[in-house]
């Protein structure tokens, strides 16, 4: 709600007044953000002003819908990158208990910053933690042996009264801060939701429960989840190699070859056969070298 009205504040400072709207003037207005925007934020912004014009055509506050006929935003897709093990251990020895506790939580039950910074010890029972997620949808994540020690040792330390994460000035740490000081220790190039992809790819990796995995994200939709079963391009390499014709080409030219030559009588078509496919075997390895 408020990206979508922040979304018509800027475009109401462009453009003026509702009735001054046409499709020029808002692809205008667009146009000049196009470049700082990404392909996922634009879509975004398209979506809040088709749904805002289509509300004030039907209460007839406009006789057009200036964002009829807008163009598609199409979003690239992006392969996850999930934090490597050696990235996540390295940073978890350098955290303090609080920086660890919030990189468990990160790493392991795949939780956003922001449900990370508002963790509170009310929340947990037992081995459970009840997370409120996107859409103030609640979900129930298992917490690992790890994890536990880290968040009891807290309880013990700070009580249990307030937040795991607790701010300056009361309440909890903003989600920045917990960017802030995870990206302190895993460095350039990684942060708090390199954490969650390596939950989610480490999950399926182990235990090939996409639904499971959905559930511990808090995926509203399986098809989000699904983006971690994608392969990796050394993956595809791996597929095409073994699909390649490269080695029955050489296999099949050696054969036309030696089918036309003069074999001494005692050798078998069988071995014949053999010999040409360690032969070829052996040349596709000298071509690839």
């Amino acid at each position: 709600m408020k990206q979508r009205l922040g979304d018509l504040s800027r475009l109401h400072a462009h453009a003026g007044p509702l009735e001054n709207i046409t499709k020029t003037v808002l692809e205008q207005h667009l146009d000049l953000h196009s470049a700082e925007w990404s392909p996922a934020y634009r879509k975004k912004v398209y979506a809040s002003y088709r749904s805002f014009f289509q509300w004030a055509r039907k209460r007839k506050l406009i006789a057009q819908n200036p964002s009829r006929g807008l163009e598609t935003v199409r979003v690239p897709r992006y392969l996850p990158r999930p934090a490597p093990e050696d990235v996540v251990l390295d940073a978890f020895d350098k955290a303090s208990t609080v920086e660890a506790a919030m990189l468990c939580l990160g790493a392991t039950q795949g939780l956003r910053r922001s449900e990370i910074a508002t963790a509170h010890p009310a929340q947990r029972d037992g081995m459970s933690l009840r997370v409120l997620g996107k859409g103030s949808k609640e979900r129930v994540v298992p917490l690992d042996s790890l994890t536990l020690s880290l968040l009891e040792q807290l309880e013990s330390e700070q009580g249990c009264d307030d937040y795991y994460f607790r701010g300056r000035f009361g309440g909890h740490v903003h989600p920045a801060t917990v960017y802030k000081w995870l990206k302190k220790h895993l460095g350039t190039g990684w942060s708090t939701h390199n954490l969650r992809h390596r939950a989610a790819s480490h999950g399926l990796r182990e235990t090939h429960d996409l639904r499971g995995v959905q559930e511990l994200l808090g995926h509203a939709s399986l098809a989000t989840t699904q983006i971690y079963t994608e392969v990796s391009t050394e993956q595809l390499a791996s597929i095409v190699t073994a699909n390649s014709l490269r080695t029955k080409v050489i296999e099949r030219r050696l054969s036309q070859t030696l089918l036309n030559t003069n074999v001494p009588a005692t050798i078998t078509d069988a071995e014949v056969q053999q010999a040409m496919r360690v032969l070829a075997h052996h040349l596709s390895l000298v071509q690839s070298g």
